[in-house]
């Protein structure tokens, strides 16, 4: 593969157009492919004749290596064909065929790329590009090219792949969040939160492992006025992970008005104050591992109010190894995290859908985007 398409665009805007993509992909129609039977010698051999195409027909303008980042380790879950955001498949028969997407969730606003004007490439922009194939004449039958919202709109969610969640925050919107004047980070609630909550001064009536209620959820604006500037410059006592969590936590229950009951704490449920569908986190990496639950992967967490991991509020404080003094706070729902920082796994992981063999076959002899 040409190393020029493994260099970031310039900007997103630079990239070919759906339109252009297809019109230039139409010449493969029909050209010779013999599929060896390997998988990653096919893949590389598709990537190639895409990559000749490409080329062929102009890339966009490549960014300055100074210009921009990959923002998770490792490069994980990052496009081979970079230049274009394309990631390329091949079909070829069965009832149905098993899109296996590595690294990264398709649909979602993680950050892949970054640019030094603060513009992102998210990994809902990747393009998906489907080379089917017809075995028995070895020729190429057509070309879609597809958006990860169009995959999940037409053919349901991507499966929840096993593995341990963490969140990337860089270390310049750390400093930037610290280096504020107010160093709070805040997001408004979900739609559905601001139904039920409140931002009166009221006296909780139930345990904070309780599930939550009706306007007995403090607003996230709320939130930040009880909680989050009573611990900018609160010096965290503990020594192990666990204990600093623990000792972050209780001081949180302290300041919502909630009986001590230090029991409690090492259940370990999630949200950590189920009652205020707050989760707390300590950020001294630069990853911070989420658990068992991601706003990455929405899961409903109370059936009773329909709540998900999405509207559930994460508050995260920024505190350095050396003196566990808290320097700044994000406030925000799990739907907004994804805005502003990037899911990362510790290990390879993917993400699978099933799209059924006949929607390949509708369109036999044809390049086509997104089709309706």
């Amino acid at each position: 593969m040409n190393k020029e398409l493994s260099i970031a665009p310039k900007s997103i805007s630079d990239i070919s157009s759906p339109t252009k993509l297809t019109k230039i992909f139409e010449s493969l129609i029909n050209q010779s492919f013999v599929l060896t039977g390997k998988t990653r010698t096919d893949g590389a051999n598709i990537r190639k004749l895409i990559s000749k195409v490409l080329i062929d027909n102009g890339l966009p303008d490549a960014a300055s290596i100074d210009d921009y980042k990959i923002v998770p380790p490792k490069k994980k879950g990052v496009p081979k064909l970079l230049r274009e955001l394309i990631d390329t498949y091949i079909v070829t028969s069965g009832n149905s065929y098993n899109l296996q997407v590595w690294n990264r969730f398709p649909n979602s606003q993680s950050t892949l790329i970054e640019y030094s004007d603060g513009s992102k490439v998210r990994t809902k922009d990747i393009r998906y590009v489907f080379v089917k194939i017809d075995t028995n004449n070895n020729l190429i039958e057509s070309v879609l090219i597809l958006s990860p919202d169009y995959i999940v709109n037409a053919f349901g969610k991507f499966g929840k792949p096993t593995i341990k969640h963490q969140l990337l925050v860089s270390q310049r919107i750390r400093e930037g969040i610290i280096n504020q004047a107010e160093p709070i980070l805040i997001e408004p609630d979900t739609a559905k939160v601001k139904k039920i909550a409140t931002s009166r001064n009221i006296i909780l009536k139930t345990g904070f492992n309780n599930p939550p209620t009706k306007n007995q959820i403090f607003s996230i604006e709320k939130l930040k006025t009880i909680i989050s500037k009573n611990l900018i410059g609160f010096k965290i006592k503990a020594d192990t992970t666990k204990n600093r969590g623990q000792a972050l936590e209780e001081k949180c229950l302290l300041l919502l008005g909630y009986e001590k009951d230090t029991n409690s704490l090492l259940e370990g449920g999630y949200p950590d104050i189920r009652n205020q569908l707050l989760e707390i986190k300590i950020q001294d990496a630069q990853t911070i591992d989420l658990g068992k639950y991601s706003p990455e992967f929405e899961e409903i967490i109370n059936d009773e109010l329909q709540l998900t991991t999405k509207d559930v509020r994460y508050l995260i404080a920024l505190t350095d190894k050396d003196d566990l003094i808290i320097k700044g706070i994000i406030l925000m729902p799990g739907e907004a995290l994804e805005k502003h920082f990037t899911y990362v796994s510790d290990t390879s992981f993917k993400c699978q859908r099933a799209i059924p063999m006949s929607f390949f076959q509708k369109y036999i002899g044809r390049s086509i985007t997104n089709p309706k």
